[in-house]
This record gives C-alpha cells, sequence and structure tokens, in this order.
C-alpha cells in the first residue's frame, strides 16, 4: 500500500520505447532528489551501472533492474528493462 508521499509515482508504467526508459530513469531520479525514494540493493539480477550513474538518455546495460523504497511508507518499486533487444520493461510497485 503505498502512501500519500509516494502516490504520485505510484502507476505502473509500461516501457516500451526508450523515451519511456528515459522518462521512468528521470521519474525515479527526481523522487530520489525530492526525499520520497531511496535506492535499495537490486537483488541477484541488479544492474551493473549504479543508479545514481545512470543517464536518462543512456548508454544502459542490456537489462536494467534497480529497486526502490518508499521513505514514508516502505512501499518498494522497481524499474526494469530489456534494452539489447527491445522487449520493454516497466517501473511498477513490487508485490510482497
Amino acid at each position: 500500500m503505498t502512501c500519500s508521499n509516494c502516490a504520485p509515482i505510484e502507476e505502473t508504467r509500461t516501457i516500451f520505447s526508450t523515451g519511456r526508459l528515459a522518462a521512468a530513469i528521470t521519474m525515479a531520479k527526481e523522487a530520489i532528489r525530492d526525499g520520497i525514494l531511496q535506492e535499495v540493493p537490486g537483488g541477484p539480477m541488479s544492474s551493473v551501472i549504479p543508479f545514481s550513474d545512470l543517464n536518462p538518455d543512456g548508454p544502459w546495460d542490456d537489462l536494467l533492474r534497480y529497486r526502490f523504497r518508499c521513505k514514508t511508507c516502505a512501499q518498494v518499486f522497481l524499474l526494469s528493462a530489456e534494452t539489447y533487444h527491445g522487449s520493454g520493461g516497466e517501473w511498477a510497485k513490487e508485490a510482497g
């Protein structure tokens, strides 16, 4: 469940283009800057490039996987994308 702090970013967003991926990266970076989210370990499939070094305009790893936690309610969000074949990805709340 999200709170009023992270509600503006809770919507699931399907990533089917480089523009959508750039927008999702920018949104997450702004949420971190604004103190809404903090990055948390991405797990065994996490990306090689640290999120803080990730440029919204690329270049990107073939697989992106980043996790973020709301600083208020602890809801976890996942940003994932497969960029090599262009099969897309998503920004979504992590089930838990």
